[in-house]
């Protein structure tokens, strides 16, 4: 064999050799990733069977409206849900779920559909390649700031649509799909828990005796100080990642492939041409929310029309987007079907959280847990109830990440004793908000949740990492709220 040959030779078997090494690495770390989302929550599903096996019975009696009697609660017999059974549930899941589903798909569409069109893409190109100079923040903070804005005045699991934005930004900038969370779902759920817009209103609607938007200005001030604290943080995260890559929560196989092709693209020069089409279309992309936002709160449209409003709303946009990009019918309709596929995944864990719900309550074991929460905060303070409060229903919020779901549960136990303790129901409602809304950006079982994860191509362990320090300040940051305003006697004047 020549020398030549006999090095040719030994270069293609040191080739295979890596080759061999990478495959073994890559295997080692996928053993290391989470199920997929649909796994975990079918998981999730069986361990709320057990927990009907585990936990005793019990039931409140209810007044002929159906409201909760407080100090009636009672023992029953066991009535534990068999794996099968759950199952079965998963069309009652369905039925509960049926409205959120239905607008996820179409608001889904329609938003994705209009992403389909390149001009987002290409203004977000423009954006960097202009800002180039003044680095990633500005436009993160940019982002981050719109989504605050909107999720002040509007909320919901169809808001999630938002997250491809966030995806879109972060893969130009070069970033993780922690970031691409943080700019578009973390600000806008924030923002709907802690604003007078949003958990608080749903509060004053489920419970009728707090009028409609009173203490505005009070929330209006606790929205702004949670949104410094988050911006901050998400700030902190994003400098950290783009100093140094390596220290990214996000360390999937998956994601490191692909940042990796990510950084030998190029950014061609017609990637990055606007021209007034694309101005039109981003622009329904940014202002249909807010329009939706300025309409629901000045002109009650959701109060009006129902929440169908979303559909027509985001319809429009869609619409007139491909008439101005000259669209023909079936690249619309194409357009909009492929806008709703990636929702799918987020439809079907919103079906299989509802049944989380469903199994505890066909369990009897809802009621026996919000009492044993709710008898520990009797001989409180008035400032410490309402922290405790805060802290139970982020418990309690991993069973039923529902926002009127946990008002018309815990306001009707927990008022009576909330006023014996010196916490009047405004701060009821918004320790309830704090608990019920923060909350649901941590837990597993809101569809929503797991849903833009999905979309971002996240794992949720690399997203509880980074919330869980977020989450933290939070707490020490609404229990100071809360405790201040308590203190002060605060009741929704201002």
């Amino acid at each position: 064999m020549s020398e030549y040959g006999a090095t040719s030779h030994q270069r293609r078997y040191q080739s295979q050799k890596e080759v061999e090494k990478t495959k073994i690495k890559t295997k080692e770390k996928r053993k290391f990733e989470l199920p997929h989302v649909l796994l975990m929550m079918l998981m999730m599903m069986m361990f709320a069977c057990i927990l009907t096996y585990i936990i005793p019975a019990g039931e409140f009696d209810t007044t002929k409206s159906g409201e909760i009697v407080q100090g009636t609660y009672h023992a029953i017999s066991q009535n534990p849900v068999n794996p099968f059974y759950a199952i079965t549930l998963i069309l009652n899941g369905g039925i509960q779920s049926a409205q959120t589903v239905t607008l996820l798909l179409f608001v889904g569409g329609a938003i994705g559909g209009i992403l389909q069109l390149d001009s987002v893409t290409k203004l977000t190109n423009y954006m960097i390649y202009k800002f180039e100079h003044a680095g990633a923040l500005p436009l993160i903070i940019g982002l981050f700031s719109l989504m605050a804005f909107i999720g002040f005045f509007v909320g919901g699991d169809q808001m999630i649509v938002f997250v491809t934005l966030g995806v879109i930004l972060a893969k130009r900038l070069k970033l993780d799909p922690i970031i691409a969370l943080a700019m578009t779902f973390l600000p806008l759920y924030m923002a709907f828990s802690v604003s007078p817009s949003g958990m608080a209103k749903i509060g004053q609607i489920v419970y009728p005796e707090v009028a409609l938007y009173s203490g505005y200005g009070g929330r209006a001030i606790m929205y702004v100080v949670f949104l410094l604290v988050t911006m901050l943080y998400v700030v902190w995260y994003a400098r950290r990642v783009i100093k140094n890559p390596n220290k990214s929560l996000m360390n999937t196989t998956s994601w490191q492939k692909h940042m990796t092709q990510s950084s030998n693209d190029e950014m061609n020069i017609q990637d990055r041409l606007i021209n007034w089409r694309d101005v039109v279309v981003v622009s329904l992309v940014i202002f249909t929310p807010i329009i939706l936002a300025v309409g629901n709160g000045m002109l009650k449209w959701t109060e009006k029309y129902g929440n169908g409003v979303f559909i027509t709303v985001f319809g429009i946009s869609f619409v007139i987007a491909y008439l101005v990009k000259r669209k023909r019918s079936g690249e619309m309709v194409d357009g909009f079907l492929a806008g709703a596929k990636p929702m799918l995944v987020v439809a079907f864990a919103i079906i299989m959280a509802n049944t989380i719900s469903v199994i505890l309550e066909k369990g009897k074991i809802l009621s026996t847990i919000v009492n044993g929460l709710t008898t520990q905060l009797d001989g409180s303070s008035a400032g410490v109830v309402s922290i405790l409060i805060f802290l139970v229903a982020s418990v309690f919020n991993f069973l039923v990440p529902s926002g009127s779901g946990l008002m018309s549960v815990m306001v009707p136990i927990l008022q009576p004793v909330t006023h014996t303790l010196g916490v009047n129901d405004q701060l009821l409602l918004t320790s309830l908000s704090f608990g019920g809304g923060l909350g649901n950006l941590i837990t597993p079982t809101l569809g929503a949740t797991v849903g833009a994860i999905a979309i971002a191509k996240a794992n949720f362990s690399s997203w509880f990492k980074f919330m869980a320090p977020l989450f933290l300040i939070w707490i020490i940051v609404g229990s100071f709220i809360l405790y201040v305003f308590t203190s002060v006697g605060w009741t929704g004047g201002i």
